[in-house]
């Protein structure tokens, strides 16, 4: 009984975390602003382009998807491995910010 009062505080808290990487997630557009440029006439401009699109919706999605699978673990929780999903995910979420930024600087760098 004690175990499923912690995993509900822990979800709590969890949500609380979520919103914060939405909130991260967000102010990414800024970095998006002046993102297209006009001489994507390439085929790898063009997949780099939208690739770094995808990951810029992906970081509005994936905390939600967290959201969602740490909430699921934690309704009759009898270990704490259930709650691993909803980590995998945001340590996915942590992967994709940093593949956007490197993306988005070789894009600046190369000038694509």
């Amino acid at each position: 009984m004690t175990m499923q009062w912690i995993a509900i505080l822990a979800a709590l808290g969890w949500c609380l975390l979520q919103v914060i990487t939405l909130l991260i997630s967000s102010q990414c557009i800024f970095l998006m602003i002046e993102f297209r440029s006009d001489n994507e006439h390439k085929l790898y401009q063009k997949l780099l382009s939208n690739f770094i699109i995808y990951l810029f919706y992906s970081l509005f999605i994936l905390p939600f998807i967290s959201l969602s699978l740490f909430i699921y673990g934690v309704i009759n929780i009898t270990e704490w491995c259930e709650l691993k999903p909803g980590l995998w995910v945001f340590a996915a979420w942590w992967l994709a910010l940093f593949v956007l930024s490197f993306s988005l600087s070789m894009k600046k760098k190369y000038r694509i």
